[in-house]
């Protein structure tokens, strides 16, 4: 599934660099998406990131070259 596609206030779960153990989706802003952390911080994740269902949300997909 890509970002862009989750309703807004999907969770997703990662661990941030402030601490935070998930963000919530909230709006696309153009190639985008406007995600804020638990702990009320912002992130811009690429709006086709590839994500995965997970007990609890989703979590960014995985991809090794």
């Amino acid at each position: 599934m890509k970002l862009y596609e989750l309703p807004k206030g999907t969770k997703i779960l990662e661990e941030c660099s402030d601490g935070s153990a998930f963000l919530t989706f909230d709006h696309l802003d153009g190639m985008y998406s406007y995600c804020i952390t638990e702990k009320g911080g912002v992130v811009h994740p690429g709006a086709s990131s590839e994500l995965e269902k997970t007990e609890g949300g989703y979590k960014f997909k995985r991809t090794t070259l």
